[in-house]
């Protein structure tokens, strides 16, 4: 099908530029810090956006809820979270913590029946879960508990934002929703900004800042949008299990971090695991599967 293959293609984009993000960001956030960073970001997002955002506004009460539910939870919320749980345990342990969040996701889609999961999905998260374990464990004993904590509740808002995505389905697509949701997601995180200037730091932080509005916010969150709404809020949040395999080769390459044997075999666990659940394996025997259609809202 057409829209599969267009999902698949804006997943795999998306993996890629978040992938990259986290060497991107490890410098920006190194003048600027965190919060300061990702409220520059999603404010520059919405202007970039504003010419889409000011032709396309939501329709009704449900989808200016949706809008609204989106930017706090996707932005604000979970952006919160992640940059805390930086600041206060390994990045390692937020890498490993939120990548729980294909696996909340499929397991809060199972217990309200939005879609039914076949076995090859649950025992290729596994496996995937598996392979991200291996790639972190060398930092995995030295972070605090509180910053797990919020880690976790970073993984718990980015499942909820998939689900909100899939189950509002907003009339509001592509650039235009994106713009809208980051600029209430800017909102929610006035109480938490120092207003630092970017531009103060120089390109060492500009530089970075433009490449998560452009590569990672402006087109990230609009192919992840096409993606949900093309493979469903779980198949689209499986292949996520791709992006520390990504950012560890872009820490290597970039920053000079170097991968261990273990660490190999946690990065082929997660590409098996990304196949298996995505039923290719299944396909060489018994030809392409239809994603599940999703259920009717009550």
């Amino acid at each position: 099908m057409k829209s599969d293959r267009r999902g698949e293609l804006g997943i795999s984009l998306i993996v890629l530029s978040w992938g990259i993000n986290y060497v991107v960001t490890k410098i920006g956030v190194a003048q600027l810090s965190p919060v300061d960073f990702v409220f520059w970001r999603f404010v520059g997002t919405a202007l970039f956006a504003l010419p889409w955002t000011l032709r396309k506004r939501p329709r009704g009460r449900r989808e200016w809820l949706g809008i609204v539910v989106m930017g706090l939870v996707g932005v604000s919320l979970y952006q919160w979270l992640f940059s805390t749980a930086l600041n206060l345990t390994l990045s390692a342990n937020v890498a490993f913590i939120f990548n729980l969040s294909p696996l909340l996701t499929l397991l809060w889609q199972r217990v309200v029946q939005r879609r039914v999961m076949g076995q090859h999905i649950w025992w290729g998260a596994a496996l995937s879960f598996a392979g991200v374990a291996l790639l972190a464990r060398a930092s995995l004993h030295g972070g605090g508990y509180l910053g797990d904590v919020f880690a976790l509740g970073a993984a718990a808002s980015w499942s909820a934002f998939a689900l909100i995505t899939d189950h509002f389905r907003v009339s509001v697509t592509g650039l235009a929703q994106t713009g809208w949701i980051s600029l209430i997601g800017a909102l929610g995180l006035l109480p938490f900004v120092n207003f630092a200037a970017p531009w103060q730091a120089g390109g060492s932080t500009v530089w970075p800042l433009l490449y998560t509005i452009i590569f990672v916010t402006l087109m990230g969150l609009s192919l992840w949008q096409t993606a949900v709404a093309s493979l469903g809020a779980g198949r689209a949040s499986l292949m996520l299990y791709i992006i520390p395999l990504v950012a560890a080769v872009a820490g290597w390459v970039f920053l000079g971090e170097r991968l261990g044997i273990l660490e190999g075999v946690g990065a082929v666990a997660i590409l098996a695991g990304v196949a298996w659940a995505d039923g290719r394996f299944m396909r060489q025997k018994s030809g392409p599967m239809e994603p599940p259609a999703a259920e009717e809202s009550v």
